[in-house]
C-alpha cells in the first residue's frame, strides 16, 4: 500500500513537471529552437517513463504467473492423493470389495483432506463435502454406480480448480446420465 501511494505521488509530480515544462515552452519561450529543445527533452522523459513502466509491469506479471504456477503445482500434489484413493476404491469396486477401503486409500484420502483445506477453494471444499457424504451413503447400500458418477463429477470439479474447462458434457451425460438408462432399457 505504501509503495503504491509513493508511486502515485511520484507519477503526479513527474506529470505536473512535464505539463509545466510544456506550458512554459509554449507561452514563455520566444525562440523556436528553444521550444523544440524543450519538447525534445519532454519527449525523451516520456519515452523513459514509458519504458520503465512497461518493464515494471512486465516483471509484476511474470511474478504473478510464477506464483500461479507454484500454487497449481501444490494443488496437483494435493489432488494426486485424491486420484490415488479414488482409483484404489475403483479397483476395490471392480473386484467386488465394496464393504471396506484399503488402508492405503484411507491414508491418501486423509492426506487429500488435509491438503484440500490449505489449497482448495471454498467451492471445491463444498463439492468435496457433498461427494464425501454421497460416498458414505453409497457404501451403506449398493451404490457403486452412484460412487462412480459422483466421483466423475468431483474429478471434473478438480479439473476446473486446476484451470481446465470442459467444453461439453456429452460424454458424461451419455455414460452416466440418460444414455446409460436408455441402453439398459434396450437390453431388457
Amino acid at each position: 500500500m505504501k509503495n503504491n501511494l509513493l508511486f502515485k505521488m511520484w507519477m503526479i509530480l513527474l506529470i505536473s513537471f512535464l505539463v509545466g515544462l510544456s506550458i512554459w515552452a509554449i507561452f514563455f519561450i520566444d525562440t523556436t529552437e528553444h521550444r523544440i529543445t524543450i519538447f525534445g527533452i519532454v519527449g525523451a522523459i516520456i519515452v523513459a517513463i514509458t519504458s520503465v513502466l512497461s518493464v515494471t509491469l512486465n516483471n509484476k506479471s511474470i511474478k504473478e504467473r510464477e506464483l500461479e504456477l507454484i500454487v497449481i503445482k501444490e494443488k496437483q500434489k494435493v489432488f494426486e492423493h485424491f486420484y490415488n484413493a479414488y482409483f484404489e476404491m475403483l479397483k476395490a469396486v471392480k473386484k467386488g470389495k465394496t464393504s471396506n477401503i484399503s488402508n492405503k486409500a484411507e491414508n491418501e484420502m486423509l492426506e487429500f483432506k488435509r491438503g484440500l483445506m490449505n489449497w482448495g477453494s471454498e467451492e471445491l471444499i463444498q463439492n468435496y463435502l457433498d461427494f464425501d457424504s454421497k460416498l458414505v451413503r453409497s457404501k451403506s447400500g449398493n451404490g457403486s454406480f452412484d460412487m462412480l458418477r459422483d466421483g466423475d463429477k468431483f474429478l471434473k470439479d478438480l479439473r476446473k480448480e486446476m484451470g481446465f474447462h470442459d467444453s461439453e458434457n456429452k460424454y458424461y451425460e451419455y455414460h452416466f446420465g440418460r444414455g446409460i438408462t436408455r441402453k439398459h432399457k434396450k437390453m431388457k
